[in-house]
């Protein structure tokens, strides 16, 4: 693209503040000018945020890296805490009992009454780990890769739409746990319309909007750090 001020030819867009003028250029023009251009401006960036959200495949192994870690720390806890012995062994009293379908049914609900904060464990920890995208709009496996969750116009994220997110994205997590203490079949159903719907809105992805669906509800998307610019207070002016 080339800017109609300097006459330089850019790669991207990502170089411009409007359609034919680079950042450059326009942060050198007078301020009521740069104002006359402030609808020309936010639009465009609306245009350049599509080009610089990150691919499904970064995503992907974003939330990879975070799946492992979060396995290899539910393991490690698991084993110190005996709970694969314990739960070797239920699955040993079962085989012995296995024409006995009341006491069956008895044995793991005595089971599960037993292990109760063990189950409850990975839930709790996958809500706890996932705070940071609430607070900084990053998770450990999008900061080793170099992601941020911003604004569908590719600035910093408000709060809010960060805890929308959270909150849509861990849905399952919060249900889960209410059932764990209430034992609610209607829980249990809508867990798992929850865990199907989240699944397959991670896919979304791949659209031209590359946004899932937390990302859809909440309003933001995921970008590479370095492009994703922050909201200054001349930003927010200009854009009025």
């Amino acid at each position: 693209m080339l800017c109609e001020k300097c006459q330089n030819e850019y790669p991207s867009i990502y170089f411009f503040a409007t359609p034919t003028i680079c950042k450059r250029c326009f942060s050198k023009l007078p301020i009521e000018e740069q104002n006359k251009l402030a609808n020309i401006q936010n639009e465009f960036k609306k245009e350049q945020s599509l080009e610089l959200r990150v691919s499904f495949s970064k995503r992907f192994f974003a939330s990879l890296i975070d799946m492992v870690i979060l396995i290899v720390i539910i393991l490690l806890f698991y084993n110190s805490v005996g709970f694969f012995d314990a739960y070797s062994n239920m699955l040993q009293e079962i085989k012995e009992i296995a024409g006995d379908r009341q006491a069956i049914k008895e044995f793991q609900e005595e089971f599960f009454r037993s292990n109760a904060t063990n189950l409850a464990f990975p839930v709790a920890l996958n809500l706890i780990y996932f705070l940071s995208e609430a607070i900084a709009g990053v998770s450990f496996g999008k900061y080793i890769l170099g992601l941020r969750i911003g604004s569908l116009r590719g600035e910093k994220a408000s709060k809010k739409s960060l805890w929308i997110r959270y909150l849509v994205k861990n849905s399952s997590g919060i249900i889960t746990l209410l059932w764990l203490v209430l034992q609610s079949s209607f829980l249990s159903l809508l867990n798992s319309i929850l865990v199907s719907t989240l699944y397959l809105g991670f896919f979304l992805i791949l659209g031209r909007n590359r946004q899932n669906i937390q990302d859809i509800i909440a309003g933001t998307a995921v970008y590479m750090y370095e492009d994703l610019e922050e909201t200054t207070d001349k930003g927010d002016l200009l854009i009025k």
